[in-house]
C-alpha cells in the first residue's frame, strides 16, 4: 500500500508528458499561431506600446524610462516590471521585433496549458486534465488576447505555477522545497500584475493541511523576499513607499467617478482619467510625483466610495455582465481595440466566454468541485475580484479563465465517463455474435423434432 501514492504521482506527472498531453499542446502552439497570422499587422498603440517602451528602455539604458512633464524629468514606477523585464530578455536574446516578443507570448501560452493540466491533474484526474487542457489550448480569450504583449498571459502563468507548486507541497512529506517555489512564482506574479501580492495568502492557504503552517508562512515570505529589491528601487527613485506600483489610484479613480456613473453608453465602466479629465484640480496638483498622485487618486476614490456606498454593488453587477459574455459583442470589440488587436474576433471572443462560464456553473454543482482547497477557490475569488469592482475590459478575464476551465471541464469529463459505462467503447468496437438457438427450439431439439431457425436467424455458412 505505500507504494500506490508514487504511482498516482507519477500518473499526474506524465498527463502532460503522455501523447495525449502533447498533442493538446501541439494544438494550443498551432491556434496561438494561426492567431498570430490572423494579426500580421498588429502594431502596439495601447497599453502594449508602453510595456515595449519599458522593455527598451531596460534593455538600453537598465532602468525604467523618465517622462517628461514640462521641465521635469518624472520617474515611474506605474508600469509592474514584470513583464517589461519578460520583453526585455526576448529583445536581448532573439533581438528587436514585435514578431519576436508575440513568439514568445505564444510560449507563454502554451506554458499556462500545460499547467492547466498539471493542476488539473492533481486536483481530479487524467481524463478531466486533459478535457481541461483541450478547453484552455481552444479557448478563444487565451489565445486571442494571448497575441497582443499584455501582461494578463504571464501574470496567469505564473499564478497558476504557483498553484500548482502549492498543490505539490500540501501532498508532499517534504513541502519547504515545493513551498519555495510556490513564493518565488508568487511574488513573480506580483511583479507583473500588482494585484499578485493579494493573491499570496490565498495561494499559501492552498498547501496549509491541518498541520503546522511552515510551507504557507514560507510561500508568504518568500513572495515578500522577490518583491523586496523592487520596493527598495522606488523608496530610492520615488522617495516613497511603493510595494510594486502607482497604478492602484488611476486605476480606481477611473472607475469611481461621476462621469463613468451617469455614462449610458457603459454605465460603471472605467475611463482613462486622464483622456477623460477626471479629477483634474488633484492631477494638476501632483503632476511631477508620482507616488504622491497614486495616493491622493485612492484617496478620492475611497471618498467617492463612501459618498455612494451602493456604487460598488452596480460596478459588481455592469462589469459582471461584461465579463461573462453576457454583454454586446461591443463590449468584447472595445475591448480588442484597447489592446490594439482587430474587432472582428469579438463574437468569437464573447461566445468564447459566455461558453466557459455556463460549463463552468454546472461544473460547480458536480461533487468534485466540492473537494477543492479552500485556497484555491479564494485565489479565484480575488482575481475576479480585482476585475469586477474595477475593470472588466475583457483582456482581464484572461487570469480567471483557467478557474473557470478547471470547473468547465467537470461536466464534459463527468459524460464521458457515463458513455464509457454506458458501453460507448464497445459499440465502436462491435462484432456481430454466434446465433444461438431460443429455449424453445432447444427443448424441441432436446425431444427429437427437428426444428429450423428462424429466417431472421439464418446465416450462411
Amino acid at each position: 500500500m505505500p507504494a500506490q501514492p508514487e504511482r498516482m504521482t507519477t500518473s499526474r506527472q506524465r498527463t502532460v508528458g503522455s501523447p495525449a498531453g502533447l498533442a493538446v499542446l501541439a494544438l494550443a502552439l498551432a491556434a496561438r499561431l494561426a492567431a498570430l497570422a490572423a494579426t500580421s499587422g498588429y502594431v502596439p498603440i495601447h497599453d502594449d506600446r508602453a510595456y515595449v517602451r519599458h522593455a527598451l528602455a531596460l534593455e538600453r539604458l537598465h532602468r525604467y524610462p523618465l517622462f517628461h512633464m514640462g521641465h521635469h524629468l518624472v520617474p515611474t514606477a506605474y508600469r509592474p516590471p514584470g513583464f517589461p523585464v519578460f520583453l526585455a530578455a526576448v529583445h536581448a536574446q532573439l533581438a528587436n521585433g514585435t514578431l519576436n516578443a508575440r513568439l514568445a507570448q505564444c510560449a507563454v501560452g502554451v506554458a499556462l496549458v500545460a499547467l492547466v493540466g498539471i493542476v488539473a491533474a492533481r486536483l481530479f484526474d487524467r481524463r478531466t486534465a486533459l478535457v481541461a487542457m483541450t478547453l484552455a489550448a481552444l479557448s478563444p480569450v487565451l489565445v486571442v488576447f494571448g497575441s497582443s504583449l499584455i501582461s494578463e498571459p504571464l501574470f496567469t502563468t505564473l499564478v497558476l505555477a504557483a498553484v500548482a507548486a502549492a498543490l505539490r507541497a500540501r501532498a508532499a512529506p517534504r513541502a519547504i522545497g515545493w513551498a519555495v517555489l510556490a513564493g518565488v512564482a508568487g511574488g513573480a506574479a506580483a511583479l507583473t500584475r500588482s494585484e499578485g501580492l493579494f493573491i499570496l495568502p490565498a495561494v499559501a492557504l492552498i498547501a496549509w493541511r491541518g498541520r503546522l503552517p511552515v510551507a504557507p508562512l514560507a510561500i508568504v515570505l518568500v513572495g515578500i523576499a522577490v518583491v523586496a529589491p523592487w520596493t527598495v528601487r522606488n523608496a530610492k527613485v520615488l522617495h516613497a513607499f511603493v510595494p510594486v506600483s502607482t497604478e492602484t489610484g488611476n486605476t480606481l479613480a477611473g472607475t469611481y467617478n461621476d462621469v463613468s456613473a451617469h455614462d449610458r453608453a457603459a454605465p460603471a465602466a472605467w475611463q482613462d482619467p486622464r483622456l477623460s479629465g477626471l479629477y483634474p484640480a488633484v492631477r494638476a496638483a501632483h503632476r511631477f510625483d508620482e507616488a504622491a498622485l497614486d495616493r491622493a487618486l485612492e484617496g478620492v476614490a475611497v471618498r467617492y466610495v463612501l459618498d455612494h456606498p451602493l456604487y460598488p454593488l452596480r460596478v459588481a453587477a455592469h462589469n459582471a455582465l461584461r465579463l461573462t459574455g453576457l454583454s454586446s459583442a461591443s463590449w468584447s470589440a472595445w475591448s480588442l481595440h484597447t489592446v490594439s488587436l482587430p474587432t472582428r474576433a469579438a463574437t468569437l471572443v464573447r461566445m468564447g466566454l459566455l461558453l466557459t462560464v455556463l460549463l463552468a456553473v454546472a461544473g460547480a454543482f458536480d461533487r468534485r468541485a466540492r473537494r477543492m482547497p479552500a485556497g484555491w477557490w479564494l485565489t479565484g475569488l480575488v482575481i475576479a475580484g480585482s476585475a469586477l469592482l474595477i475593470n472588466a475590459e475583457q483582456r482581464f478575464a484572461v487570469p480567471l479563465q483557467p478557474w473557470l476551465i478547471l470547473l468547465a471541464a467537470l461536466p464534459i469529463s463527468a459524460a464521458l465517463d457515463r458513455g464509457r459505462s454506458r458501453g460507448w467503447a464497445q459499440l465502436v468496437t462491435w462484432r456481430p455474435a454466434r446465433w444461438r438457438p431460443s429455449l424453445p427450439l432447444r427443448r424441441a431439439a432436446d425431444h427429437g423434432r427437428p426444428t429450423a431457425p428462424p429466417s431472421h436467424a439464418r446465416r450462411a455458412p
